[in-house]
């Protein structure tokens, strides 16, 4: 239960304890007076008083939780599940990170190293995402298919999370092994609009296909690749932004910039308004109510009261 359609009948759940509260206080040893009767006092008879009383007690209280579970039902609760649209309406993305060694060991992101900046911001990117299929190519000195085109995004933030540079032992860059690879996942793609984030620190120093070849064939099947140049320039390794700025001109994406964590968070902002299409015109969520079950217990709860006050426990065995 993680909804309640009209909340604030729980105020009444305030009253109905107070009420409680102050008939028990009337009668303080409540019944526990029927200990001290006479009639009780027999040892043979004790363990039957003792059940009178917690029969007394429950079928006092059992009013009140019949009230308390009324009170529930009657404010909506229930459960809120968002429907997944039609994959041709919404944008494929292929997420290709780089996990190569220099996203681990630079240190112009500190206290985080680039890795885990870029990690925790494309999670957020993802969580975002709530109309598309998104897929996960990771790269360094070669490229793997993390996961295929899926709207699970809750399945997508664990596999972000949890990746490593341990992932790949190959060394290096493969970038046109990542943006080949990316690219083949969404050759039978159907949706409005095909898309490539590409996010690196480095140059292409390794792989079976170049950058340029790779950029082609994305272009070739209408994928646009954002790529993202992660780090300062400067730093203790090589950078070639040229090179990224040339693959997203040449795929009719865009080449950004990113040096520090909040222009990364920015940069993924940007692109999050940049691809959008139609919203399905089915409804995106529905709503599971949990009315039935509190009644059943409001109605169990009454059904316990009455069998406790019409069939009492004989006060003699």
């Amino acid at each position: 239960m993680d909804q309640l359609q009209r909340p604030y009948l729980l105020l009444l759940i305030i009253p109905t304890v107070l009420v409680y509260l102050y008939q028990w206080r009337k009668n303080p040893y409540g019944p526990l007076f029927l200990l001290q009767s006479d009639r009780f006092e027999k040892p043979k008879h004790k363990l039957l008083t003792k059940i009178r009383t917690i029969a007394y007690f429950l079928s006092e209280f059992l009013v009140y939780l019949a009230l308390l579970f009324l009170i529930i039902a009657a404010a909506g609760p229930g459960e809120n599940y968002k429907l997944t649209p039609d994959t041709t309406k919404g944008v494929d993305i292929m997420i290709a990170l780089d996990i190569s060694g220099s996203m681990v060991n630079s240190y112009d992101f500190l206290p985080k190293n680039r890795l885990t900046v870029s990690k925790d911001l494309l999670r957020i990117f993802i969580q975002k995402r709530i109309y598309d299929r998104i897929g996960i190519v990771l790269f360094a000195g070669a490229a793997y298919l993390q996961s295929p085109l899926s709207n699970d995004r809750y399945a997508l933030e664990e596999l972000i999370a949890e990746t490593s540079s341990e992932d790949i032992e190959e060394q290096g860059t493969a970038i046109g092994d990542a943006l080949v690879l990316s690219t083949y996942r969404l050759k039978n793609s159907e949706a409005k609009s095909k898309v490539i984030i590409l996010l690196t620190d480095g140059v292409s120093n390794t792989g079976k296909l170049d950058p340029e070849t790779a950029a082609y064939a994305a272009k070739s099947i209408g994928v646009k690749v954002y790529c993202i140049g992660i780090g300062k320039e400067e730093g203790q390794y090589e950078v070639n932004y040229d090179s990224l700025a040339k693959i997203s001109m040449n795929t009719n994406g865009r080449f950004f910039r990113a040096e520090s964590p909040e222009v990364l968070q920015e940069v993924l902002n940007e692109i999050n308004s940049l691809e959008v299409v139609e919203l399905p015109s089915k409804p995106l969520e529905i709503h599971e109510t949990h009315f039935p079950k509190f009644v059943f217990f409001f109605f169990l709860s009454l059904f316990i009261y009455l069998l406790l006050k019409l069939y009492p426990l004989p006060e003699k065995i």
